[in-house]
């Protein structure tokens, strides 16, 4: 057979192999596919702007984090202006919240950058580097481990402050530079929910169905869902009415870890593998749907879709470590004990000497035969869950932090000039 030939051959075997992987779309998902929040322009009473710069459109972590600092920013009033980044990284970009604000102008003379290091300088040349010189450059960055990696050094030297999610970033980038670093929590927003229900989600009614949900571009090794998947064997070698769903997205750019989870979950049909993107409302129906969310990572700058289930009032069951413990704790969630260990060569970009997570998953087992057996304790910690991130991660206090923090910054300065 011609290479040629067997190339398509070979793709088009893929494809429909990924395809037995979505999720089975009926008319209701259409129907109930609710519009993504949209962001009007509003009318400012004035005072200091900020420009932001972001993957605004961006279906990843970090265009959802541009999108929510910067609706806090809108709802506190600050004058923005906003310029989508598109680098042609491999991630939908279909995200129109913001559609209606989008610009081409930076008149404000802070920048807030939403842009990892290593992309840092190809995004201001995508922009236009006069939107950054004279300007206060402040770059939102996250990362998962104790350790900087070195070669963000020219980054840190082109930016004047650092925004934070978290504790746990924040003490990673203390130790690589005495640049301004400011920490605001990500805010929480009810997203939409389409309003699917589990029969639309191919899910029983009476089942009792934990959710594990990741993105391959985020790394397997560090979401870890092969522990979950061992913890759920171990808590349930035998019962019959329990579900775990494993949604992942982007699995088709990462065959051979998506050959791996596959392998992992082959012989137990209770757990379900979905490798889908699917709409930010359809994704809220997922999670409300379900009756516990798990994540146990070994690593996390923040953990957004943690804080998302629950403000569902979802119990949650995560390793107690990393950026996740800025909102959760043993009073509203249950946290995971484990052992830190060396990340491997080739698990995760990390310095030499770099340590991660690995939980317990003996201890996510129990959580799990607990929360399954227990409904008041679910709806004790849900109810826990809810609360702290409604008070803690509201977005009109997120709002006034950053603007204080911004204040800050402009006190500095006028102190130096």
């Amino acid at each position: 057979m011609p290479a040629a030939l067997r190339a398509r051959l070979n793709a088009r075997l893929t494809e429909r192999a990924h395809a037995r992987l979505r999720f089975a779309r009926n008319p209701r998902w259409e129907r109930q596919s609710a519009t993504a929040h949209l962001v009007r322009p509003v009318a400012f009473s004035g005072g200091p702007g900020v420009n932001v710069f972001g993957y605004l459109s961006g279906e990843f972590g970090l265009g959802e984090s541009a999108r929510l600092y910067s609706r806090s920013l809108l709802d506190a009033n600050v004058p923005c202006s906003f310029f989508n980044i598109d680098l042609a990284l491999p991630h939908g970009m279909k995200d129109d919240s913001f559609a209606d604000m989008l610009g081409d102008q930076a008149p404000h003379s802070s920048n807030l950058i939403f842009v990892n290091p290593d992309f840092l300088q190809q995004a201001m040349q995508n922009a236009g580097e006069g939107h950054f010189k004279g300007r206060r450059n402040i770059a939102c960055w996250f990362w998962e481990l104790p350790r900087i990696p070195l070669d963000w050094s020219p980054a840190i030297a082109q930016v004047d402050a650092i925004l934070v999610a978290s504790r746990f970033v924040e003490d990673a980038f203390r130790a690589v530079t005495d640049k301004p670093i400011l920490r605001v929590p990500l805010p929480y927003y009810p997203g939409p929910d389409s309003g699917l229900a589990r029969s639309d989600l191919g899910l029983q009614s009476d089942d009792f169905i934990f959710l594990c949900m990741f993105d391959f571009h985020s790394s397997m090794a560090r979401k870890n869902p092969q522990a979950v998947i061992e913890a759920f064997k171990h808590a349930f070698p035998e019962r019959k009415d329990v579900r775990l769903l494993i949604k992942s997205s982007n699995g088709s750019f990462h065959e051979q870890a998506l050959r791996d989870l596959l392998a992992l979950t082959a012989n137990d049909p209770r757990i379900i593998v979905r490798d889908d993107v699917i709409d930010r409302a359809h994704v809220q129906a997922l999670i409300r749907c379900c009756d516990v969310f798990v994540s146990l990572h070994r690593a996390e700058g923040f953990g957004l879709v943690m804080a998302e289930a629950m403000g569902l009032e979802k119990p949650v069951i995560a390793t107690r470590w990393s950026g996740n413990l800025e909102f959760m704790a043993e009073t509203n969630s249950c946290l995971v004990d484990f052992k830190l260990r060396p990340v491997q060569a080739g698990e995760y970009p990390h310095v030499p000497g770099d340590e991660w997570a690995e939980p317990d998953v003996n201890h996510a087992a129990f959580f799990m035969r607990e929360l399954a057996a227990d409904h008041e304790l679910r709806r004790r910690l849900g109810a826990a869950a809810r609360q702290t991130v409604v008070s803690r991660l509201n977005p009109h206090a997120v709002g006034k932090m950053l603007v204080e923090q911004l204040g800050t910054l402009d006190r500095m300065a006028g102190s130096t000039s």
